[in-house]
């Protein structure tokens, strides 16, 4: 279903922008996905973007920490994961192989996070929420659709998240990528580095209308291609760059397609 009021432990559940410049990647975002902002500004003057699709929170834009610019991490697009225990799930981290990039944190009334490494060096965000739940629709054009762990050791990242979050993986049959299930339902996937120099990472995929048509009108936004648009089995997809360089996935999913 598109529409959701809550989220499973373990179940992807928000992406959001770290970027030099919000206020040109709202313009960016606006245009290519048809979303409006909502500003929120906590005590400390820090301000939280909220993109919206009718008025529903779908994604956020923040401007990229300072120690995140320090360290050269480019503009990217984070993927948040629902814990029921912030507290436990970066002790498990840690306990796991992973690596804690800082303390549990609270994020005003919204939330506690943790950002975790998991050994093959994806960092992910756990996400115990309290006023936040996540975004409130998926799987509609212009927001969340999937989410992908590209991954220099598959069967290393599968262990250490089995183990904090209970998640199980089944082969897919394409390239070594495993499919992830949290209870019956498949959430995402893990699958090999497609080339030599692509660090770990996790992909967002964002659903779309039309890919060939949001191609374009990124290209004339100022974006880029990175990969063209080609048919999969879940759908036509392509990578794209926005006009400050962070890469994102578009989809037009086959609604014939299913992984369960």
């Amino acid at each position: 279903m598109p529409e959701r009021e809550s989220y499973n432990h373990g179940v992807f559940n928000w992406t959001d922008l770290c970027v030099d410049d919000p206020e040109r990647a709202k313009e960016f975002y606006a245009a290519l996905f048809g979303l409006s902002f909502l500003d929120e500004t906590d005590a400390h003057g820090n301000v939280y973007s909220l993109g919206q699709k009718n008025d529903r929170p779908v994604l956020g834009v923040m401007v990229k920490p300072a120690e995140m610019a320090e360290a050269g991490i480019p503009n990217v697009w984070e993927t948040y994961i629902k814990v029921d225990d912030a507290d436990a799930a970066l002790a498990a981290s840690v306990a796991a192989g992973g690596t804690a990039m800082g303390p549990v944190m609270q994020a005003t009334d919204a939330g506690r996070l943790a950002v975790v490494a998991d050994p093959t060096g994806g960092v992910v965000v756990l996400w115990e929420p309290i006023d936040h739940q996540g975004a409130h629709l998926v799987n509609e054009h212009g927001t969340l659709c999937w989410n992908e762990l590209v991954t220099s050791d598959v069967a290393a990242a599968t262990a250490f998240y089995s183990e904090v979050l209970g998640w199980t993986t089944v082969p897919l049959g394409m390239n070594d990528m495993v499919g992830i299930r949290q209870g019956a339902d498949m959430i995402g996937t893990i699958s090999p580095l497609p080339a030599e120099g692509v660090p770990t990472h996790w992909a967002v995929y964002f659903a779309v209308d039309d890919c060939d048509a949001t191609v374009a009108q990124c290209q004339s936004l100022g974006g880029s291609v990175t990969v063209p648009a080609m048919d999969m089995p879940p759908g036509r997809m392509a990578q794209l760059a926005d006009n400050q360089g962070a890469i994102f996935w578009v989809i037009t999913l086959n609604p014939d397609f299913s992984m369960a």
